[in-house]
């Protein structure tokens, strides 16, 4: 389940990918023509070298920490380090603006339901309460917003701490309600014919029109440049993102068996569900009303699930779920993040607290760090919504972070003399440097965006970086005063 949280399926099929189908909000694209489940697909296959990386990697080295690891042995324990740290706090910032802006799940729910039930109390509250969070927001709709984040993350670090089994069953079980809810949504979708009128209620409801020439075309003609340049979107927010299962992979019983399985199953069922997903939304109403519909940000997979099911109880079922994918991710946040603190710890280059455990086998002071800096961060959004939505443009560091991973596999490879994981991880590195310069160019990711002139992307990522590198040569400078020299922990592979 961690994994699948980790590539988030629901998420993707919310508002993350197929607003910026429609060139209106993707200046890459110049008009229809690129399909989003084809694109979901290239996604998968582009994603195939990568899962052989962690595939035999976490096979060779089932270590807390995972990828880290792997770098820091096979390339450079200080490049290891910096990174690592770089993607714990990129990940940290992520969590924390998907709990706050998990809020325009609640707004697109309540306006969803309350348009189509003409709900007078429900339409309150998405205006006046639970608004659309990328609006204007006074002080108290951002501190209920807070709330929501905080509240949540309390209580999951708290699960966390008092038994480290109550942590994944709380992924578990948010994983099977959310899973749940997107079958279901997937089979209403699929039943709810004739689909223009059952979701005529929905559209009007919503102010959202389509124009009058628009014909039904399951496949446009495909424009092949515009499908590939949607790759950088799945990739960023859904694919690539196998690191979880790894990260806790010493954690494993019948390791081997597992590790062979994990994330092909993982990968695998999240394609499913994302290409299906998006197939059948254009299956039933045409390539080109979904391409003007997803343009408003308001019209997307589950929506329209939710408008069709036109029974209460099924509404708010599909309702819940949406809103709990966001919370799932979460979830699965907080126990990777404390393996990777756990790892850098054991290796000295966070201080030794950090790797303790507590009388319930949990790293109690890994999770209060989360705990602090992650509520730090969701006071971001409180103070500037504006610079809080240009920090999603640092999933540079993620796609940064992968390329690295991939060069380390490159050097184990050939050391070990493991033809296909060398293979695998040169084309995994040319992926990830395409990946990654997209994302430092695409006005989409917001990289090179600025709040009132300032760069908020580009000063964060740097800092970012900076304090990876600070943390190293702090850590290395005081280790040596007591005589330890902390690169000899990386010349072998850590204890199970």
């Amino acid at each position: 389940m961690l994994n699948l949280g980790n590539m988030s399926a629901g998420v993707a099929l919310f508002e993350s990918i197929s607003p910026y189908l429609n060139s209106s909000n993707n200046p890459t694209i110049g008009g229809p023509g690129g399909v989003l489940w084809i694109a979901s697909l290239l996604g998968l296959i582009f994603a195939i070298p990568q899962l052989i990386i962690y595939t035999v990697m976490t096979r060779h080295i089932s270590r807390t920490g995972g990828d880290y690891v792997w770098v820091s042995r096979s390339i450079n324990g200080g490049i290891g380090s910096v990174m690592a740290i770089a993607l714990m706090l990129e990940s940290l910032a992520y969590f924390a603006l998907i709990a706050f802006f998990s809020a325009s799940s609640i707004n697109a729910v309540l306006s969803t339901i309350g348009g189509v039930d003409h709900s007078s109390f429900l339409l309150n509250l998405a205006n006046n309460i639970f608004v659309n969070p990328y609006g204007n927001l006074t002080l108290i709709q951002k501190g209920i917003f807070y709330s929501i984040g905080a509240i949540f993350f309390v209580i999951v670090i708290l699960l966390n701490i008092f038994k480290a089994k109550w942590g994944y069953n709380i992924v578990t079980i948010l994983g099977i309600f959310s899973f749940a809810s997107l079958i279901a949504a997937m089979i209403i979708i699929a039943i709810s014919t004739p689909f223009m009128a059952k979701i005529s209620p929905f559209m009007s409801s919503q102010g959202i029109s389509i124009p009058s020439s628009v014909r039904y075309s399951f496949l446009p003609k495909i424009n092949w440049d515009y499908t590939l340049l949607l790759l950088p979107i799945f990739a960023l927010y859904t694919y690539p993102w196998m690191q979880a299962g790894p990260a806790v992979s010493a954690e494993f019983k019948q390791s081997q068996k597992i590790a062979k399985l994990n994330l092909v199953l993982a990968i695998l069922i999240t394609a499913f569900f994302v290409t299906v997903g998006f197939a059948e939304m254009d299956a039933v109403a045409g390539y080109y009303f979904n391409y003007y519909a997803y343009g408003t940000f308001i019209y997307n997979f589950w929506d329209v699930a939710i408008a069709l099911s036109q029974n209460a109880l099924v509404q708010w079922f599909l309702g819940l779920g949406v809103i709990l994918w966001n919370f799932y991710v979460l979830s699965y946040g907080v126990i990777v993040f404390s393996r990777y603190v756990f790892a850098l710890s054991f290796d000295r280059v966070l201080p030794a607290k950090f790797s303790e455990v507590n009388k319930y086998g949990s790293p109690i002071y890994a999770h209060l760090l989360d705990l602090i800096l992650t509520l730090s961060l969701l006071s971001i959004p409180v103070f500037s919504t504006a610079a809080a939505t240009s920090l999603y443009g640092a999933t540079i560091l993620g796609a940064l972070y992968f390329l690295v991973v991939s060069i380390a596999s490159i050097f184990y490879g050939v050391k070990n003399k493991i033809r296909i994981l060398s293979i695998a991880g040169i084309i995994s590195a040319i992926y990830f440097a395409f990946l990654t310069y997209e994302a430092g160019i695409n006005p989409v990711f917001g990289f090179t965006s600025t709040v009132d002139g300032i760069p908020i992307t580009e000063i964060f990522v740097g800092l970012v970086i900076v304090t990876g590198i600070v943390v190293y040569l702090l850590s290395k400078y005081i280790n040596s005063k007591k005589g330890i020299d902390i690169s000899m922990s990386f010349k072998e592979i850590p204890p199970e």
